[in-house]
């Protein structure tokens, strides 16, 4: 039996809407998350949010941090596999129609940790990644498998699976700036920042995140004055403070 485990890089870790907390009961260990490095950034834009960016990985340094939630199921065939794939994507995209694993704006993509999980399992997920004529997608490749440096720990250790998924979106082109970054939440009012600040909260974070905050806390938008944000900013106040 192999241990899975879920690379989560923003709201499907905290959001609630569109059952995404029936999911994590019901397949993850949220207790036991972990947080690894993970070349992260906001660089995709959300309808959802309010056209404002959502993550993205991308190739290069880890220098992010995201967390990586174990399974509750162990991995022992490729369909067990698949299950984890289907559900997190379900997850992502919740009007995708059953057995999906992607669309053409972002697809599960799978690592694996050591030889017995990439003889037993990758083959088959070549082909069921490849099965609809998928191709790969932002830092998926064409035989489904995630193309980022193995997680590591706070402590500099590799990541305790065997198999980790992850749901990667494209990016748009280009790599907007923290200014345009922030540009993107200033401009709107309908609580779309909420996206930032709880991935602050959570401890979801890119190495822009000090500079996305100095600029929304020099144009002062009224909902830094929410108290339901207040730790999060706290947050980032001290962090700024620190590097100045």
């Amino acid at each position: 039996m192999m241990k899975c485990g879920i690379l989560i890089t923003g709201s499907l870790y905290w959001d609630n809407e569109n059952e995404r907390d029936v999911w994590r009961e019901r397949r993850l260990r949220m207790s036991e998350s972990t947080r690894v490095r993970a070349p992260i950034r906001y660089g995709r834009k959300s309808t959802r949010w309010g056209s404002a960016f959502t993550m993205t990985f991308e190739q290069g340094d880890p220098s992010g941090w995201a967390l990586l939630v174990p399974c509750q199921c162990k991995i022992q065939t490729i369909e067990d596999m698949i299950i984890e794939a289907e559900a997190l994507w379900e997850a992502e995209d919740p009007n995708s129609e059953p057995g999906m694993i992607g669309k053409d704006w972002g697809v599960v993509g799978a690592q694996f940790g050591n030889d017995e999980a990439r003889e037993l399992l990758a083959p088959a997920w070549k082909s069921c990644f490849q099965a609809d004529g998928r191709k790969g997608l932002s830092v998926v490749g064409d035989d489904g498998v995630l193309n980022i440096k193995w997680p590591e720990t706070e402590d500099g250790a590799p990541a305790d699976m065997n198999v980790i998924l992850a749901a990667a979106t494209k990016p748009e082109p280009g790599s907007p700036g923290p200014d345009e970054v922030a540009d993107a939440w200033l401009r709107q009012s309908d609580g779309h920042e909420r996206y930032f600040l709880e991935n602050v909260r959570h401890h979801i974070r890119t190495s822009d995140d000090c500079k996305i905050w100095r600029r929304i806390e020099e144009r002062k938008p009224d909902w830094l004055e929410c108290e339901k944000y207040a730790d999060a900013i706290g947050t980032l106040q001290a962090e700024t403070a620190g590097r100045q």
